[in-house]
């Protein structure tokens, strides 16, 4: 026994000498990024969508253009804000990023360059001989793609419907293709033979947290675009059954909007908001009875905000909800009625939604960051 403690005590004491050493030793970190803090300057409206995060700085900067139909400020709808989500975060890694919209509705927006989409037009051509990959984001029609493969120019193409975009998923192009799948349900029922990556809408739910305490007292029920397939008609009937409970109808950016004539007392309609907090702050639960989804950027702002989610059995909304809300079959209205009455009546339970949304917005802040991560990356390595 003495000999194993001489053994140890001798070990001991040889650690001591060499560890001053050990601590002045510092090994060369070999990095190709550095942080980037810096917030842009705003050159043409407040940045609505901004986060204080730092983002890393590529080492090896592109030329990116992104095609689009439309573009903010000229539609505030989910794609254009995620169109714009995701140029700004290339933009903020070093990236040079010029918009093309077919229908753009300002020549700058937060100090991207907006650019009118002219197939025949020599500043419109060069932008996109000259880049390094194209962002794509437009209707699937032939005529969009011939100047892609005109120039074979490196193509992302965005998914974030269920329809079109069928022949480029399954054919083999001239050009190099990369599908952005905006969720696991688009992923797995619309599979593709090119390289491909799953990137989610971002949404800086960081923003959202300060209308937790507005939320929390707030019995109005909600619907966010009063079409027909984000379930306005299955709305206006919880309106008509629900005579003692608020509701405010938010008009959509698009699609014809089925509003009720005349508005009942108990119902208020809000024209389209380009800030949606603004929304939040006079509402506590939001529905959303949609007949289509493939993915629920509304649900995943107001799990943010403290608003409880009562969804439909849409897969989009299944997929970003996560079980964090109260699912109810479209065509039940009686069970929307009761999932309304009960986080009204019952206080305990709608903190129990609140606190499930919070929990889930957590993984959906990975899941995001992580997407947006990939893509980028996949730009950077090319070439």
């Amino acid at each position: 026994m003495s000999r194993d403690l001489l053994v140890i005590g001798i070990i001991a004491i040889v650690c001591l000498i060499i560890s001053p050493f050990y601590k002045e030793y510092r090994p060369p970190v070999i990095t190709q990024a550095v942080i980037n803090a810096k917030k842009p300057e705003d050159t043409e409206a407040p940045d609505l969508f901004a986060g204080k995060n730092a983002t890393v700085i590529a080492s090896k900067t592109k030329r990116v253009v992104f095609m689009c139909d439309t573009f903010l400020p000229g539609s505030f709808a989910g794609s254009e804000i995620s169109a714009y989500e995701t140029a700004k975060y290339l933009r903020d890694r070093g990236h040079t990023v010029d918009i093309i919209a077919d229908k753009p509705k300002a020549t700058e927006y937060n100090g991207m360059k907006l650019h009118k989409y002219n197939p025949t037009n020599e500043e419109c051509l060069a932008l996109i001989r000259d880049c390094d990959a194209i962002l794509f984001q437009m209707e699937d029609k032939h005529y969009n793609f011939e100047l892609v493969q005109k120039f074979n120019k490196p193509l992302y193409v965005s998914i974030h419907v269920m329809t079109g975009y069928e022949w480029i998923l399954t054919q083999k192009v001239s050009f190099p293709v990369v599908v952005i799948y905006n969720s696991r349900m688009t992923q797995d029922l619309l599979p593709t033979i090119h390289d491909n990556l799953r990137m989610i809408p971002y949404v800086n739910v960081k923003r959202f947290n300060e209308l937790r305490s507005y939320t929390v007292n707030n019995n109005a029920v909600c619907l966010i675009n009063c079409n027909e397939n984000k379930g306005a008609l299955e709305f206006n009937k919880m309106v008509k059954r629900m005579k003692h409970v608020k509701f405010v109808g938010v008009k959509g950016a698009y699609a014809n909007q089925k509003l009720l004539e005349p508005c009942p007392e108990n119902l208020v309609y809000m024209e389209n908001q380009k800030d949606v907090r603004v929304v939040f702050k006079k509402i506590g639960i939001l529905v959303m009875p949609s007949k289509k989804e493939t993915w629920g950027r509304t649900a995943v702002e107001a799990m943010a905000a403290g608003v409880p989610v009562i969804h439909s059995e849409a897969a989009g909304l299944v997929e970003s909800v996560g079980g964090a809300g109260i699912l109810c079959q479209r065509g039940d209205i009686d069970a929307w009625c009761e999932a309304i009455d009960r986080i009204i009546r019952n206080r305990a339970y709608r903190e129990i939604l609140r606190q499930n949304g919070f929990e889930r917005i957590k993984d959906i802040e990975v899941e995001q960051n992580r997407g947006r991560q990939e893509l980028a990356m996949k730009i950077e390595a090319q070439g």
